[in-house]
Parts: structure tokens; C-alpha cells; sequence
């Protein structure tokens, strides 16, 4: 049997989230599912769909990531009819990173693009979901893991770009894309940690060092944002 924690993941009209944890428990202090589970899974989720998303939605998820971490702007979307809801399965290997599978649950008739609008959608609000759900100190560890994510899922488009394996006119997938993700994940699963809840001198030291790395990394962000998007022909 695998040893595994899953996350079954709903959500209403609306698009508001709800979930529930099931499989095996972490030994303390990692029985804490909101800071153990929860929010790593957020970032699983995000590098994990990097591997199955065409570039135009990868990139699109990127930049909404990129205004609610760094500007709080963020608006709650209703999730396309053809995505009736996922599982995140968090599979523990015995070594030093995790793998993850994204299970989409399809409607009937549901065909590959929207479902893959339905996955975008459900990144934007569920990270958003995860974020309210941790205290500041994680919420800064989150914002830094996930700047970092997409920083290195630009640099794999800026190189699928410059072999012309995408392009304005060619928005394609291919199996480069889930091996890119799934060294992500891997990368993810070893470098996720709590921070250090220490004195308030210590708290603030971690604090300045998480806000001046952020600061560091937004207009790095940004540009890349900006010229991959003219790149790709999106808006």
C-alpha cells in the first residue's frame, strides 16, 4: 500500500473552497495538517499543473499567483462546469521529496480545454484558500516557494521559446512540460519548511529577510511576465 495523504478538494457556485484530509498521519510536530499538508499542497498543486497546462494557461496562472501574493488582488472565479471537482494526492516515497498526482474530477462530456480552464480557475482560488487559512509567518514561506515556482517555470518557457517549441502562433504542450513539473515538485517537497516561531527578535529577523528576498525577486517576476506574454501573444 502506498503511504499517502490525500486532499479532496469542492467547491461551491461561487467558486469557494472546501476540503477534507484523509490517509495517513504525519508523526508530531508534522500532525499539523494546515502547515504540514495544506499548505505545501497549494504549491504542489501550482508546479504540479505547470506540467499538464498548455503555456498560455500556464503562464495566465503565473500572473494571477504573481498580483495576489506580491498586490492582494484577487478575485474569487467560478470554476468552469466541466471540472466537478479534484484530489491531491501527496505520495510519501521514503526518500528525500515527495511526488504528487492531481486527480481532476470531469463532467461527462467535458473536453481537455475546459478542463484545463477549470484547473486554472481552481489554482487561483485555492491558493488563495491555503493563503487565509495560514498565519503571516507561513503566508511569507508560501509567498517565497511560490515566487521562486514560477520564476522557474518562466526560465523553462523562456527556453522552450528559444528552440521555437512554442511561440505566438504554436501554443502546444508536449512531454517536456511534465518533466520540467516533476522536478519542480521534487525541488518543492525537499526545500518547503516552517518558519522559525522563535522570539520576537527572531521572528522579526525572519520577517525582514523574507520581505527583502520577495522585494529582490518581483521585478525579476515582472519583466519576465511581461516579455513572455508578448512572446506567447497574450494580453
Amino acid at each position: 500500500m502506498t503511504d499517502k495523504t490525500t486532499i479532496h478538494i469542492e467547491w461551491d457556485k461561487s467558486g469557494k473552497i472546501s476540503y477534507h484530509v484523509s490517509g495517513i498521519t504525519l508523526p508530531l510536530p508534522r500532525d499539523d495538517k494546515k502547515l504540514y499538508v495544506l499548505a505545501p499542497s497549494a504549491l504542489f498543486l501550482l508546479a504540479h499543473q505547470f506540467g499538464s497546462m498548455k503555456p498560455s494557461h500556464g503562464l495566465i496562472t503565473c500572473g494571477t499567483i504573481i498580483d495576489m501574493l506580491f498586490d492582494k488582488k484577487y478575485v474569487l472565479l467560478p470554476i468552469n462546469s466541466a471540472l466537478k471537482g479534484g484530489i491531491i494526492d501527496i505520495i510519501y516515497t521514503g526518500e528525500s521529496s515527495l511526488k504528487v498526482q492531481f486527480h481532476p474530477k470531469q463532467g461527462l462530456f467535458a473536453n481537455s480545454d475546459s478542463v484545463e480552464e477549470g484547473a486554472r480557475q481552481l489554482i487561483n482560488n485555492y491558493m488563495h484558500y491555503v493563503y487565509t487559512q495560514i498565519d503571516e509567518y507561513a503566508q511569507l514561506v508560501l509567498t517565497t516557494l511560490a515566487s521562486i515556482a514560477i520564476g522557474q517555470y518562466f526560465d523553462f518557457i523562456e527556453e522552450q521559446l528559444k528552440t521555437n517549441s512554442i511561440g505566438r502562433d504554436k501554443d502546444v504542450w508536449s512531454l517536456s512540460f511534465p518533466l520540467a513539473s516533476g522536478r519542480l515538485v521534487a525541488w518543492l517537497s525537499q526545500k518547503y519548511y516552517l518558519p522559525p516561531y522563535g522570539t520576537s527578535a527572531e521572528n522579526e529577523k525572519f520577517v525582514q529577510g523574507q520581505l527583502a528576498f520577495q522585494e529582490e525577486q518581483r521585478p525579476i517576476l515582472e519583466s519576465k511576465r511581461k516579455s513572455l506574454f508578448l512572446a506567447m501573444g497574450l494580453n
